[in-house]
């Protein structure tokens, strides 16, 4: 069998239209989830790119049966440990050779040769590493123009909706402020760099920017990955080969005052991750799961896939069953935990709840206590209930703490 994984990094599922974002375009990835499996609550154990790649690969390709073939198409800041580039068939580097071009247009430049090579091998597995999501973002100003006069319909949570325990935040934020369009007669640039760190979300034109900025980014992605998909089609690979998209962390975009993993907030838009699933012809599509699953999962089903031995022991749980109907997720709740600098967090969902509690908070950051907030209703996690559940609450993180013993 033949496997494509999309390893797209730091990409939020809120962003795409499969996961309910109705007002950015997305309409190759809606394409590949209507002829897929669209996995809805798929939740990060540890939302870094580190982690992520240990969960998909474990010890590294050269457990799977086959050959493994990685193609590099991020920028060099965007580099994983050297142990990451171990074990691989072949790596095939579509890094940017010019300075006004992206890794994703040098892939395109290039993938069909190399999709030409892999179309003689009858089994194997190619990762696709792709960065154009995280900042400093590439964005044609036609596309930004597209977004920057739109009002969005549906958007993550504004400050009349926000938990006030957290608006200590802005004295620490560090922000541009949107160019004034009635001073200036130049279109007004996308925000490309925005610092990491801080974010004051009380400034809604900045974060209106911001989002409008990479509202533009989300669909130069997709309008190149839709090239790329036609790239395998006609070369038979979406009937010969299991595509899988999904992400190593969603990238904060001021949702809860920061832009980036700048601390360990294991707050929606870092933890949900995208996950589709396309069978070679489109077998079992428009499936959703709607059941738990987290990226060690994607091992055992990887194992499965390419034939290989049984699964080894580990975490994870093989998804086929799922994807083909014939089970439940065997998750019954989503545990999370990141340590980040001098600060850690760690975080339980279950249908009803997420908690979320602060281990260590940095020296000099604001206070941050436990949180509760109700599921599904909440989706952007705004409303803190804990004051008004201490009992739940306390039931929920005692379970928390025996799962991380």
């Amino acid at each position: 069998m033949r496997v494509i994984l999309f390893a797209i990094n730091g990409c939020p599922a809120g962003w795409l239209g499969t996961y309910g974002n109705d007002w950015v375009g997305t309409p190759h990835l809606d394409r590949l989830a209507s002829e897929g499996i669209v996995f809805d609550r798929h939740i990060s154990d540890c939302p870094e790119p580190v982690a992520a790649r240990r969960a998909w690969l474990r010890d590294g390709p050269h457990t799977f049966a086959g050959p493994a073939y990685l193609i590099r198409a991020h920028h060099p800041e965007t580099d994983l440990p050297e142990w990451y580039y171990s074990h691989w068939k072949e790596i095939f580097d579509a890094r940017p050779q010019a300075e006004d071009s992206s890794p994703l247009e040098e892939l395109l430049r290039c993938c069909p040769a190399w999709l030409d090579q892999l179309a003689e091998i009858p089994d194997f597995l190619l990762v696709i590493e792709i960065d154009r999501l995280l900042p400093p973002w590439d964005v044609p100003q036609d596309v930004f123009d597209a977004y920057l006069h739109e009002e969005p319909e549906t958007a993550p949570p504004t400050k009349q909706t926000a938990n006030a325990a957290e608006t200590d935040i802005r004295d620490n934020a560090s922000s541009e402020s949107p160019p004034d369009a009635s001073e200036t007669d130049e279109p007004v640039p996308p925000w490309t760099d925005p610092p990491i760190g801080w974010f004051d979300r009380t400034d809604l034109d900045a974060w209106d920017y911001l989002h409008c900025t990479f509202a533009a980014v989300v669909t130069k992605l997709d309008a190149e990955l839709g090239e790329l998909f036609d790239h395998l089609r006609r070369r038979g690979f979406d009937q010969s080969a299991v595509w899988i998209l999904t992400s190593d962390f969603g990238l904060p975009l001021g949702e809860h005052g920061q832009v980036g993993v700048y601390r360990p907030w294991l707050h929606e838009e870092l933890v949900h991750l995208p996950l589709i699933v396309r069978l070679p012809g489109a077998e079992q599509c428009g499936r959703r799961v709607a059941g738990f699953t987290q990226p060690p999962d994607l091992y055992p089903t990887l194992q499965a896939v390419l034939g290989s031995a049984p699964p080894s022991e580990g975490r994870g749980f093989n998804l086929l069953p799922l994807i083909r109907g014939e089970a439940a997720s065997s998750r019954a709740v989503a545990i999370t935990a990141l340590e980040l600098g001098n600060a850690a967090e760690m975080a339980l969902r279950t249908d009803e709840w997420a908690l979320l509690v602060p281990t260590r908070v940095s020296e000099g950051d604001p206070p941050r206590s436990p949180m509760l907030f109700e599921k599904p209703d909440d989706r952007w996690e705004v409303n803190d209930l804990r004051p008004r559940n201490i009992e739940r609450a306390d039931e929920l993180e005692a379970q928390l703490r025996r799962a991380l013993q």
